[in-house]
């Protein structure tokens, strides 16, 4: 099986990243994530990522906004320990938009879609309600047996 470059793997359409537990699923996507943001310059608002389990939302969410924290921090003293920042940069020379749009990522961080696959379900079904022929008011409901 070939091994993902986290560093140089292309940054359009879908990624699914499949892996056993412990293997550094985690560190990819919030990886892939900041790469986003300063490659592609895109906002949170427009990086979707999905989950399995409300637990791995949160410590997605969490390790996100501390890995843009520590990004951000990198790019200010023009140093950093973790391999990816370190790569980015290398990468890129112009350290203050970096640090602009990192910063804008960290403010907006709360509009950033980080679901479980039920959660991205819902929010599709709520926003879309019209297209979708559902009820405002529609609740999920897992499996209850």
């Amino acid at each position: 099986m070939k091994q993902f470059d986290l560093i140089n793997a292309p940054l359009y359409g879908a990624n699914l990243i499949e892996a056993g537990a412990g293997t550094g699923k985690t560190y990819t996507i919030e990886s892939l994530f900041i790469r986003l943001i300063i490659e592609k310059k895109l906002t949170v608002d427009q990086i979707l990522v999905v989950t399995f389990t409300k637990a791995a939302t949160e410590e997605l969410k969490d390790r996100i906004r501390n890995k843009l924290v520590k990004a951000k921090e990198a790019f200010v003293k023009a140093e950093s320990s973790d391999r990816l920042i370190g790569s980015l940069l290398e990468k890129y020379d112009d350290h203050l938009l970096a640090q602009e749009l990192i910063n804008n990522a960290l403010i907006n961080f709360n509009e950033a879609s980080i679901f479980t696959i039920h959660g991205f379900c819902a929010r599709i079904l709520s926003d879309n309600s019209f297209e979708t022929g559902s009820l405002f008011d529609t609740e999920l409901v897992t499996d209850q047996a």
